[in-house]
């Protein structure tokens, strides 16, 4: 069987298709941790487990270090790596942000009677947020760079 060669490694046609397949699914996993991040944004209450804070614990992640390292050799699987880690952070951020909005400590009343310091929290979570959909843009565009690369493969 004729293989296409991919930066230094070797697939068949069949692992080729796997790898698309792979990454479909992964990109499918990314968008549905994002909607989860964005509906507690938005207020709803999702289930625990649904939205891993950790880089290696979500669906994506546990693809990424696990199976997909198939494809480490790859630059842009590598690429792909940045944008992830930096997702699960701004995550944590928003988390750590919106805690902190949940219920003013007395204190946090005391110093901040008017409570403008919630609208300060309040831009804080907006950017945070924003900046979630921009890496996740990026995450993505990653995927499909990766997809485009496989893809092009010809056979020799």
């Amino acid at each position: 069987m004729l293989m296409p060669f991919i930066a230094n490694i070797n697939i068949s046609h069949t692992d080729r298709e796997k790898f698309l397949q792979q990454i479909g699914r992964a990109k499918t996993a990314h968008l549905r941790w994002r909607a989860y991040a964005q509906a507690l944004l938005s207020g709803h209450d999702i289930e625990e487990g649904q939205l891993p804070l950790e880089h290696d614990e979500c669906q994506f992640g546990r693809w990424y270090y696990g199976a997909g390292q198939a494809l480490r050799t790859l630059p842009e699987f590598r690429a792909i790596e940045i944008p992830h880690k930096q997702l699960h952070q701004v995550c944590l951020d928003l988390f750590s942000l919106l805690k902190r909005s949940e219920k003013p400590s007395l204190w946090q009343r005391i110093l901040d009677p008017t409570g403008k310091g919630d609208s300060k929290k309040a831009a804080e979570i907006q950017l945070k947020a924003t900046l979630l959909t921009s890496v996740s843009g990026d995450l993505l565009r990653s995927l499909e760079t990766l997809e485009r690369q496989l893809q092009a493969t010809q056979e020799f």
